[in-house]
């Protein structure tokens, strides 16, 4: 039976927009992720994460949305249809397959919904892995494009939101304007 695994990441991230990634595997391929040593991203360091991402995309089906601010700005009023969306997407571009999602608040997508699925199924600890690599280009990318380094997470990024103002660099383009942290620095 083939399983398709998603998973997302920059979700609660300030900087940077949003990335889903979907992982296919049967039996043979499942077995292939675990000998590669795949589980939770959040247990991996990035340098491992960007060593593991090449590696899973040679051995099993994938499929990645990775969506950048200035774009999840203009289809943002609630994150979690996005996010239903984009899960629904990577798993109709992989499908047939059980599809499995790592739960989060106002999933409605997926034929189980689990917490913690990433450290249950290969196939959502595989997808965690590449959407994670996919972000961090995604906040290296736009690093390249600021001229300084963007902050991970939500909580130290007053910095970064700083420099932003004062290079008078559009927020839109590397922030998630909705976020009650970004409104209150842009008043």
């Amino acid at each position: 039976m083939h399983i398709i695994g998603s998973d997302e990441a920059l979700k609660g991230d300030t900087f940077g927009g949003i990335v889903v990634a979907a992982v296919k595997a049967d039996e043979k391929v499942r077995a292939k992720l675990v000998a590669l040593g795949v589980r939770d991203s959040k247990t991996i360091t990035d340098k491992k994460v960007l060593q593991l991402a090449p590696q899973i995309e040679k051995i099993a089906l994938h499929h990645i949305k990775n969506v950048f601010p200035k774009t999840y700005n203009l289809v943002v009023d609630n994150q979690t249809v996005l996010l239903n969306a984009l899960h629904r997407e990577c798993f109709i571009a992989l499908k047939p397959g059980k599809h499995i999602v790592d739960k989060y608040p106002g999933c409605t997508v997926g034929d189980i919904i689990v917490e913690k699925a990433e450290s249950k199924y290969p196939e959502v600890a595989a997808a965690s892995i590449l959407a994670r690599a996919y972000a961090l280009k995604q906040l290296a990318e736009l690093s390249k494009r600021a001229g300084f380094t963007i902050p991970k997470g939500s909580t130290h990024v007053a910095t970064g939101l700083k420099n932003l103002k004062e290079k008078g660099l559009p927020a839109d383009e590397f922030v998630k304007l909705k976020f009650k942290n970004v409104q209150a620095f842009f008043g």
